[in-house]
């Protein structure tokens, strides 16, 4: 494809709408990443997909990994206290931790 009267930006945003079109799973494909600091690097903290590396994405993908598991492990300490609550006979408007650290100490 020619690029002519485009910059090599808008060419890129070109290719990158194509693919969103393409492939329906690259339909979320972020405009821009954020690449989190490593030994000897700073953070980047919006860099453009068009303009990103095959490691760059390795590195973002990283950082929202941990992201990611931060958010799994407070819902599934959130689902845990519920389920305690619960099972201490706790009813909607009850205090959780109240009801979870009450058992607790029972035991």
């Amino acid at each position: 494809m020619f690029t002519f009267g485009k910059s090599k930006t808008d060419a890129s945003l070109s290719a990158l709408e194509a693919l969103r079109k393409a492939h329906y799973s690259l339909s979320s494909l972020p405009d821009a990443i954020r690449i989190p600091a490593i030994p000897g690097h700073d953070e980047i903290a919006a860099k453009p997909i068009s303009e990103a590396t095959i490691d760059d994405l390795a590195f973002a993908m990283r950082g929202l990994e941990a992201e990611f598991n931060d958010v799994a492990d407070k819902m599934q300490a959130l689902r845990k206290l519920s389920q305690i609550a619960r099972d201490a006979g706790g009813l909607g408007a009850d205090r959780a931790v109240d009801l979870a650290a009450r058992i607790q100490a029972e035991r």
